[in-house]
């Protein structure tokens, strides 16, 4: 059986035409650092068991807080799973400053009052 250049063409058309289409890549979430009007979360835990939950607004900027106990700790509740990468940096009245990771549990050393909450966001 001979095949002519005209049947081959033909044959590849059909053969290209069955292949399955390749699937969609999926993207990664874009990360916006100047998400203005979002919020980030956290918790701080003090020594004798207290715990509060904050919330501040992303504005480029350290906001004043009022958590009335000594901290302890001080848990983000951001995760990576959104895509933006929350930290937070929270400043004790003794001069601590404490960095919390997307995610993360961080202690405060020396445990203390903490006065002002800034939380940003960094692309990878």
């Amino acid at each position: 059986m001979r095949l002519s250049t005209t049947s081959l063409f033909a044959l590849a058309a059909a053969l290209a035409h069955a292949a399955p289409a390749p699937l969609p890549v999926p993207q990664a979430p874009t990360c916006n650092p100047n998400a203005h009007g979002r919020s980030c979360s956290a918790t701080l835990y003090g020594a004798a068991g207290q715990q509060q939950t904050i919330s501040v607004e992303i504005n480029l900027q350290a906001d004043p807080i009022d958590v009335p106990f000594s901290v302890s700790r001080i848990e983000n509740l951001d995760t990576l799973s959104t895509g933006n990468y929350e930290y937070w940096t929270f400043y004790g009245v003794d001069g601590s400053v404490t960095r919390v990771a997307p995610g993360q549990t961080t202690d405060v050393g020396p445990p203390q009052v903490q006065t002002q909450a800034y939380c940003n966001i960094q692309c990878p």
